[in-house]
Order: C-alpha cells, then structure tokens, then sequence
C-alpha cells in the first residue's frame, strides 16, 4: 500500500524514502519542462552527474545550492519558503535576568520602563 507523502505524513518516512520521493519529483518536474538531464544541468547551471545523482536517489547527497539551483530551473522554488518556517526567537528565555541586576544602567531601566 502506497503512503501519501505530504505535510501531515512525512515523519511517517525514512531520510532515504523521502530522499526517494524527492529524486522522483526533481524528474517528474525534469520531464514535465520537456528538457533532457542534459539540457535541465545546463539550464539550471549543475553538472549533469548532478542532475543523475539527484533523480536516481542521492538527492540527499546533494549540496543546498544545487538543490536550489534545480528547483530555480524547473520554477519550484515557491515552495522553499515553506521548508524551514520563520520561528520567532525570545532572548529572554535563552538569557533570564537576574533581580539583582534588571537594567546595566538607570538611562536603560529608564527607556524600558517608557515602551
């Protein structure tokens, strides 16, 4: 039975699974632009072993750049944006204040205490 391969099921897989599914994508996206791998390597300016590498499998092995640079030339990179989510950070729970010291100066305590 075949698995569905998307946002709610991917940590169902193994690196190399979806490793698999994403080499079989980059040449589903290859061949819908109607280009040959020599053609997509030089369109997307990657070495045609790249270009093999990444549909036989060893899209993992691949370089971030040269990932970039085959969704750039199959136009994929819309969904780069969603790869890594834009998470806010909070010094505050990283460094926590101590009450000795709240504020290096009067002029700081004074400016935080306005906003």
């Amino acid at each position: 039975m075949k698995r569905n391969f998307d946002r709610e099921t991917v940590y169902l897989f193994s690196d190399n699974e979806i490793g698999e599914e994403l080499s079989k994508r980059v040449k589903r996206l290859r061949l819908s632009s109607c280009m040959s791998q020599t053609e997509f390597a030089q369109r997307s300016g990657v070495s045609l072993s790249t270009i093999r590498r990444a549909e036989s499998g060893g899209i993992l092995e691949l370089s971030l750049a040269n990932l970039v640079k085959v969704l750039r030339a199959g136009g994929m990179l819309d969904g780069v944006a969603e790869l890594i989510e834009d998470v806010p950070v909070y010094p505050a729970l990283y460094r926590p204040i101590t009450p000795k010291r709240m504020y290096a100066s009067s002029k700081m305590r004074d400016k935080y205490e306005r906003e």
